[in-house]
């Protein structure tokens, strides 16, 4: 029962729902490309998209998103929007490297470039007051 109260308390706080948030979108995000990856396509458009759409990878990354957004408003209304959104800059470092590590997907210089571009813009956002 000790350990439920402190993992409860350690939830409450919103660093640690933000960096849950994150953590979460990016599994979310990396499941829904597994399961599009291994879902098979069908014969048209609407039924392609219904397949794609109920393939266990996606409905688990959906629903790994969607928890990830719960957390997030809890973040909002806590700290407020210029607090949390800083932190959606880290969800794409958390994409990027899983697309790299468990897809193998290349990665142009460029798209490098730009990642460290946008962590250092984020960097600033969440420094300045």
């Amino acid at each position: 029962m000790t350990s439920f109260l402190s993992i409860r308390s350690l939830l409450a706080d919103p660093l640690v729902q933000i960096i849950v948030a994150t953590l979460l979108g990016g599994i979310g995000q990396a499941l829904i490309k597994y399961g599009v990856t291994n879902a098979e396509a069908g014969s048209g458009l609407v039924s392609t998209a219904v397949r794609l759409m109920l393939s266990p990878g996606v409905l688990a990354g959906l629903f790994t998103y969607a928890l990830s957004s719960v957390f997030y408003v809890m973040v909002v209304r806590a700290k407020g929007l210029s607090f949390a959104y800083p932190f959606v800059a880290a969800n794409q470092v958390i994409v990027f490297l899983l697309a790299w590590l468990l897809f193998r997907e290349a990665i142009p210089f460029l798209r490098i470039l730009g990642l460290i571009v946008i962590c250092i813009g984020a960097t600033l956002i969440a420094l300045s007051k």
